[in-house]
């Protein structure tokens, strides 16, 4: 690392000096000027002379501080063997690995079986019943699209693969239930 700050004596005797990276900073009694040559990260220099190294001793001490965090933060922090390990290859096979085993727990794959067959009657007693779920009920709802029946609710019966097993609002009182046991 090059480095950031430079001193150099004019007289024999100096009152206040830096040397190399600003590690250290040394007092001496003697009075006598100071010509400090600061090096910013781009390389200009900025030449300054203090006339009265005592008073500013603190100001020096103070920015001597500000830079050393500033050379803290801009140091390589090595994040250990974590980082070097890093394959992001096997990292994919491990995440393929764990889906195929969360997919082979998940996907029991059930056979669906039609509950309606395709004129909208259920399978197990071939009765015709509307979504209402009431037994004595003719239609209670508009025709449907696909099949012109007024007992098929928001989805035809048709073919369909599921049934209603009960009606309840919204507070969770039950209007009404499936009256007979359908099969899985």
């Amino acid at each position: 690392m090059s480095e950031i700050i430079q001193s150099f004596r004019l007289a024999s005797s100096v009152g206040l000096s830096c040397r190399g990276d600003g590690n250290s900073i040394s007092k001496m009694t003697d009075r006598s000027e100071e010509f400090r040559v600061e090096k910013n990260i781009g390389g200009d220099e900025l030449a300054e002379l203090n006339s009265n190294p005592e008073k500013d001793f603190p100001k020096i001490q103070k920015q001597m501080q500000q830079i050393e965090r500033q050379l803290k933060c801009l140091a390589f922090q090595n994040p250990g063997p974590q980082v070097a390990d890093f394959n992001p290859e096997t990292r994919l096979q491990k995440k393929k690995a764990r889906m195929s085993q969360m997919n082979e727990f998940f996907a029991t794959k059930k056979i669906v079986q039609k509950k309606y067959d395709k004129r909208g009657k259920l399978l197990c007693n071939n009765r015709d019943l509307c979504d209402c779920l009431e037994v004595n009920c003719q239609g209670c709802f508009y025709p449907c699209p696909k099949c012109n029946s007024k007992k098929c609710g928001p989805e035809c019966r048709c073919n369909r693969k599921w049934v209603y097993d009960r009606i309840q609002t919204e507070a969770g009182d039950v209007i009404s239930k499936l009256p007979f046991y359908v099969p899985d």
